[in-house]
């Protein structure tokens, strides 16, 4: 059997993925200088995809020299926090980015088993609300915020 080094098929992978991702983004349109507000259209998702191929390229350097190993069977918390992370894509419209991000920042942890209770509900108010304030504040994004809209307005 040919062994691989670790990391180099999920990276290369990724890489493809993302250098797909780039290429979507030269068809989004651009506004004008002067009604602009904030990063245009293309920027944002440019610098999440940049930010992912520096982690992808880190991990692979990180496999240099380890070898492939056995993986053990797929865990049912996977199964459960894949189908957790699916409907809080379709909660986003309805409940808005932060309130779903509420929910799922509470829910995930518990799943896996986190009995910090007190720990998790901070966890929960505090990442949305970072998420909140970067985006709205430091990058002068409007974030969908469904139900919370005329609060955080």
């Amino acid at each position: 059997m040919m062994r691989l080094r670790r990391d180099l098929l999920p990276g290369c992978a990724l890489l493809t993925l993302a250098g797909g991702l780039y290429v979507i983004t030269t068809n989004f349109g651009t506004v004008p200088a002067s009604f602009a507000q904030g990063m245009q259209a293309a920027d944002m998702p440019r610098l999440i995809i940049g930010v992912i191929v520096v982690l992808v390229l880190v991990m692979m350097a990180q496999g240099r020299g380890h070898e492939e190993e056995a993986k053990p069977a797929i865990s049912w918390r996977m199964w459960a926090t894949s189908f957790v992370l699916l409907i809080s894509v379709f909660l986003f419209d309805v409940l808005g980015l932060t309130l779903t991000t509420v929910l799922t920042c509470l829910i995930i942890p518990l799943l896996w088993g986190e009995r910090r209770r007190g720990a998790v509900v901070l966890y929960a108010i505090a990442v949305p609300a970072c998420i909140y304030l970067l985006f709205t504040h430091a990058l002068l994004l409007r974030l969908p915020q469904g139900v919370l809209s005329p609060w955080l307005s």
